[in-house]
């Protein structure tokens, strides 16, 4: 990709997207070529390696022998996983841990992926200072995004972050990347069909801004994964750039319109309620892609069942109350920062039947367009066991429930889940969503 070409120039969308990231590198053996990458964009030879345990391991330790090897003082900065947890949790005692750790002239280089991602772009951010990205798995999309997920009292938070000036993607080390992880990212991408129609839903429901450059970014990326998912599961280095590239550019259109809506729907507020519940409750979950794989399935059955629908049937209910109650009811202690967030949002949420029936012949444009990837979701999750994954075998079905039920209530964003709860069929197309996901486990029992 020519970042050239996308960036400092007027968009047919009118505006002028800004993108500071100066060099995405994807290709085999770039840990040997890391310290000459480094060299292209900083004079900084004293280098934060942001990692964890299992990063030290997968390349963190071969990095910081060749970057000292090439004159460069490197500080370690470990992350620790939270006791009973298999996966690092981007929470406020890490991200102090970094900023802590950053003494005077340096430069941060995080090894990893999805958390260590997102700690290290954040306390970039407060910092004032470049960092880099050395990816460790092609487990998710916020290698190039500009927006960081911290999970602060339980609830995961979106923050405006500065991308990363160079994104490293060794396809040695990404290939080599534990199949969890490329479940992962593979069930991160997958979301995208469901959350491109989203934002599409936007578009002719409240006219919302759109940048059809960004939207195509994403759809062609979908297109590829589509056509070469068999060469992903077997780890070929065609699909594993195919899958990285898909990731990496879903972050780019992110930060090209300025907000996750290219790239974040009802599939992904599904599994930031279950993140919720687990930093309530102190239980485990999935890690992200895999909880949004597994949600794209329900929210790609609700596009499905609507474009079979007839809208003249719905019948549109604004029940302020009733959504307060249930708001209460489903957020526990953090209900009250949903309820600020519904204060915000009850207007601009509100449509008529009208409304509804004036742009029923678009949506369902929208859809038709997009449903043979709604179809090959569910093979492509099949193909990837994610119904043979214990994680998602034993999801907390009451939590999975409330999810499908109140997720929509987590961000100021209308989406499928929105629209169906506003004419009362949430609830039931849900149920029936959730008894197709339970059909794909008891087979794969």
């Amino acid at each position: 990709m020519d970042l050239q070409k996308i960036a400092g120039h007027k968009c047919s969308c009118g505006k002028t997207h800004q993108i500071p990231i100066k060099k995405v590198a994807i290709a085999a053996g770039l840990i040997d070529q890391t310290a000459d990458l480094l060299a292209e964009i900083t004079a900084e030879k004293r280098i934060y390696l942001v990692i964890d345990q299992q990063t030290k391991k997968a390349a963190g330790n071969k990095l910081k022998s060749k970057l000292e090897a090439a004159n460069y003082e490197v500080i370690e900065i470990l992350l620790e996983e939270r006791v009973g947890d298999d996966h690092l949790v981007p929470e406020p005692e890490s991200l102090f841990k970094i900023i802590s750790a950053v003494e005077g002239n340096g430069y941060l280089l995080a090894c990893g992926s999805g958390s260590i991602n997102d700690l290290t772009a954040y306390a970039a951010h407060k910092m004032k200072i470049p960092y880099t990205i050395f990816a460790t798995a092609p487990s998710m999309d916020g290698y190039a995004s500009s927006v960081s997920s911290i999970t602060v009292a339980g609830v995961k938070k979106t923050y405006n972050t500065t991308p990363p000036e160079l994104i490293i993607a060794d396809l040695d080390i990404l290939k080599a990347a534990p199949w969890k992880l490329i479940q992962s990212g593979l069930g991160d991408l997958l979301g995208k069909v469901s959350s491109l129609l989203e934002w599409k839903l936007g578009v002719a429901l409240f006219d919302e801004y759109f940048c059809q450059e960004a939207f195509d970014l994403v759809e062609d990326v979908l297109q590829d994964l589509m056509a070469n998912s068999q060469q992903i599961i077997a780890r070929k280095a065609a699909g594993i750039e195919i899958l990285t590239k898909g990731l990496i550019y879903s972050g780019i259109a992110m930060m090209m319109v300025g907000s996750s809506r290219p790239a974040s729907g009802t599939e992904h507020h599904i599994s930031h309620f279950f993140d919720m519940y687990a930093g309530i409750f102190k239980e485990h979950v999935p890690t992200h892609g895999i909880k949004v794989g597994t949600a794209a399935l329900i929210s790609c059955y609700y596009y499905l069942k609507l474009l079979k629908t007839d809208f003249s049937q719905f019948e549109i209910t604004h029940d302020r109350q009733a959504r307060e109650a249930e708001i209460r009811e489903a957020y526990l202690d953090k209900a009250d920062s949903i309820l600020d967030l519904l204060e915000q949002r009850w207007e601009h949420d509100l449509i008529s039947k009208d409304d509804l029936l004036a742009a029923e012949s678009e949506i369902k444009k929208n859809i038709r367009k997009f449903k043979q990837y709604l179809l090959s979701v569910e093979t492509i999750l099949d193909d990837f066991g994610f119904f043979e994954r214990e994680d998602v075998k034993n999801l907390n079905r009451d939590w999975l429930k409330k999810a499908v039920n109140h997720c929509f209530e987590i961000r100021f964003r209308y989406t499928v889940s929105t629209l169906l709860r506003q004419v009362g069929l949430l609830n039931q197309w849900g149920e029936e969503a959730i008894a197709r996901l339970e059909e794909k486990l008891e087979k794969n029992n």
